[in-house]
């Protein structure tokens, strides 16, 4: 089984894509915002038990910090760029989401369910507190 911490690397990693795939390229780095946007995503999607380390009071926390180290991550296909904004990113030269989707897919969650994860995140923000492609 994997670390908490491995756990909420994957989980990371997954949201960004699942957020890029909504032609999304930034929400908001409100605190408050992002990490209610996630726990009410998280408590919404299936897959979450399949991430036991991420549940309880507060996984909205345990993203908002993993978000925050995954930008000094070199092995992972993708990341977030926080500042102004959260931004995902793919880190690997002329990949696209769906390659990085199919990469990082494995049984605990589908290419399909990381595109899902990433509807429901971007669904709760306000139109303000999201950028769009």
């Amino acid at each position: 089984m994997e670390t908490k911490d491995q756990q909420i690397k994957h989980v990371v990693i997954g949201m960004a894509l699942g957020v890029l795939a909504q032609d999304v390229t930034a929400v908001t780095s409100n605190k408050m915002s992002f990490e209610f946007a996630f726990d009410h995503a998280w408590w919404t999607w299936p897959q979450a038990t399949q991430f036991p380390s991420i549940a309880g009071h507060g996984p909205g926390n345990l993203f908002w910090l993993g978000v925050h180290r995954s930008e000094g991550r070199k092995a992972a296909c993708a990341a977030w760029e926080t500042g102004q904004w959260n931004s995902p990113y793919i880190r690997y030269d002329s990949w696209s989401v769906d390659e990085c989707l199919d990469l990082h897919a494995d049984t605990r969650a589908s290419m399909q369910n990381w595109r899902e994860l990433g509807r429901l995140f971007v669904a709760e923000f306000k139109p303000d507190e999201v950028q769009r492609s």
